[in-house]
């Protein structure tokens, strides 16, 4: 017997009589799988509990959040995302398609222990104590059946194969309902884009199309939650879903996607969307008792003319001028023609971009780090310039943001990655073994459930000291506490893996000490704000208490931005270990920089631009 109860969460097949199911006058799930698990929790000493009860099937994605410890399963072919290592079969039997089972399955977040102890438990349970199980809660029997009762386990096997036929026939419901309607999304029980896009492509083929508009609501979630916090955050998500509901008709199709929700409207005119639209905004602006400012929430409107017949593209159009309201302070935006014209270069690069990664267009450029005592480059940072065929050189700033807007950065990232480690490569054949690569890597890229895995891979392929490597997690996006968690999780794995993990732009945005608690990092790299502001005695105190902190917690504290003689002379006083900025190097080209790295000599301090390389 445990001491203590550890909470472990379920996710229970609601339909399922009488193995498992859903009653609605207690609420709870019953059965003889309920009744089992509970003896267990009784003896082990653990606080068993079915996640959200109800008649509603969430098991899927249950799983698919990592929301639950255990998932219930109707036979041993089932399959949920997630789920770790072989299912634990409770019972079998025969039926007219072979054999059949009873299974549970234990998710990644399952304790050790309790997978141990459950499976142990369970294995002492024979299958004629589940023939009087099952046959007790269907009011056929005693609860235990006598040893070698043939009859029994014939019984058995007609209620499971009768369990799992009620569950079928349910599951084909399902499938059919969510074909016609698409998925929903979990937070807010409005559509997804999938289904939307299901609605738009039968309108955009209709002559009806005219009467239609694609409104984007921004509701600016990163940002509410980086200055209240994330509950602010989800209480804002919830309260414009509702809103919309509230406001919209019934013809109209809504579904969100990440910060953004949408509803594809049909109105007899565009005036009259933009007046629907504006007092919806408002509806959710007046609405949130955490008082939003003007910057969080906006629309956008994009009406289904002969331009918009592509979804993808309408959609993100939408969005643009929904984004193009918040710079402006407007509030609500229609995506006229003079507004589309600043935004389809925006949209032709998002097009041009997967081609751009393939035919190479995206060249590997690196920035120095120098030690702060010696000045002698120590490492460097990986970047990129993209060569486009027809706009000639982009600067990171002209794609980054919008990559960032769109959800496709990780590309990008992944790409670096390659890159980088291929360079380490190299410089390791040409006995080159203390100079290391930072990688940047979005905070939302970080917190994917495989990230860690595609990173392996990637470092697999190249021979180097994994050490050289170092992962930048920059700035761009707020987490909530799940992809936090998950992000977590990411960075404890490839430092495990040898590979190394700092901060970027520490100190403004979203990071803050809460960080520094919770993640396990091995530096910090402050951001060129906090270095230009560090003549004020704010800035300074600021700036000195980061420092601080890193260093007692052991941490490598780096400086972006450094540009005068006099932030070097301070920052040396405040122990900075290294320094990265134009008065040491601008970015060069990877060929140009490994040339400079064989050479071996220190830096000079003569500033330049990009096309005026310094010499190591």
């Amino acid at each position: 017997m445990q001491t203590g109860e550890e909470i472990i969460y379920v996710a229970g097949n609601p339909d399922l009589y009488p193995i498992e199911y859903y009653d609605p006058e207690s609420q709870t799930y019953q059965g003889a799988v309920p009744e089992f698990l509970a003896r267990f929790a009784q003896e082990y000493g653990y606080d068993l509990r079915y996640l959200q009860p109800g008649s509603e099937d969430r098991r899927v994605d249950f799983a698919v959040n990592r929301q639950v410890d255990l998932i219930s399963g109707s036979e041993t072919g089932s399959r949920y995302a997630h789920t770790a290592g072989e299912p634990l079969i409770l019972f079998a039997g025969e039926t007219q398609g072979g054999e059949t089972a009873y299974a549970l399955w234990f998710t990644q977040t399952a304790p050790e222990r309790f997978q141990s102890e459950l499976r142990e438990y369970a294995s002492r349970t024979s299958q004629e104590e589940w023939t009087g199980a099952l046959l007790q809660v269907a009011g056929e029997m005693p609860q235990r059946a006598p040893v070698g009762m043939l009859w029994g386990m014939g019984l058995v096997s007609l209620l499971l194969l009768a369990a799992l036929a009620v569950s079928s026939c349910r599951l084909r419901r399902e499938r059919r309902r969510k074909a016609r309607t698409g998925r929903a999304d979990t937070e807010t029980g409005l559509g997804t884009l999938e289904a939307l896009e299901d609605v738009f492509s039968r309108i955009a083929n209709d002559q009806s199309r005219r009467f239609y508009s694609l409104i984007c609501f921004h509701l600016g979630l990163d940002h509410v939650g980086s200055l209240w916090g994330d509950e602010c955050a989800r209480a804002l998500l919830s309260h414009g879903a509702q809103a919309l509901r509230q406001a919209a008709e019934p013809s109209d199709a809504l579904a969100r996607s990440g910060e953004d929700l949408f509803v594809l409207k049909r109105s007899p005119n565009q005036q009259e969307t933009v007046r629907w639209a504006a007092a919806a905004l408002e509806k959710i602006r007046a609405g949130f008792s955490g008082g939003p400012a003007l910057r969080d929430v906006s629309a956008g409107i994009c009406a289904l003319e002969t331009e918009f017949l592509d979804f993808a593209r309408t959609v993100f159009h939408a969005r643009q001028c929904a984004l193009g309201a918040v710079e402006t302070g407007t509030g609500c935006q229609l995506c006229d023609a003079g507004r589309l014209r600043a935004r389809r270069e925006r949209w032709q690069l998002l097009k041009d971009f997967e081609t751009g990664l393939k035919q190479e267009e995206f060249s590997f450029y690196l920035q120095f780090f120098v030690d702060a005592g010696t000045f002698q480059a120590v490492g460097a940072e990986a970047l990129s310039r993209w060569y486009h065929p027809r706009l000639g050189l982009l600067n990171p700033n002209r794609y980054i943001p919008l990559l960032e807007e769109s959800g496709r950065i990780g590309e990008l990232d992944f790409y670096g990655l390659e890159k980088a480690c291929a360079f380490l490569e190299d410089l390791e054949r040409q006995q080159i073994r203390d100079f290391f690569i930072s990688c940047n890597f979005a905070r939302r890229t970080l917190c994917a459930p495989d990230f860690a895995q595609r990173c392996i891979e990637v470092i697999q392929r190249y021979s180097f000291t994994r050490k050289l490597l170092i992962l930048e997690v920059t700035e761009s996006q707020q987490l909530n506490g799940d992809e936090t968690a998950q992000m977590l999780g990411n960075i404890v794995a490839m430092r495990e893996f040898g590979a190394r993990v700092i901060f970027d732009d520490f100190g403004v945005g979203f990071s803050s000490f809460h960080d520094l608690q919770d993640c396990p990092m091995d530096g910090l790299k402050l951001d060129k704000e906090l270095v230009d502001n560090m003549w004020t005695k704010t800035g300074r105190i600021i700036l000195n208490a980061l420092v601080d902190a890193g260093h007692q917690i052991g941490m490598t504290i780096l400086a972006e931005g450094v540009e005068t003689d006099e932030q070097i002379e301070a920052l040396r006083r405040l122990h900075c270990d290294a320094f990265q900025g134009f008065r040491f190097s601008v970015p060069l080209p990877a060929e140009v920089a490994q040339k400079r790295i064989l050479e071996g000599a220190r830096l000079c301090g003569t500033q330049t631009n990009e096309n005026e390389h310094v010499v190591l």
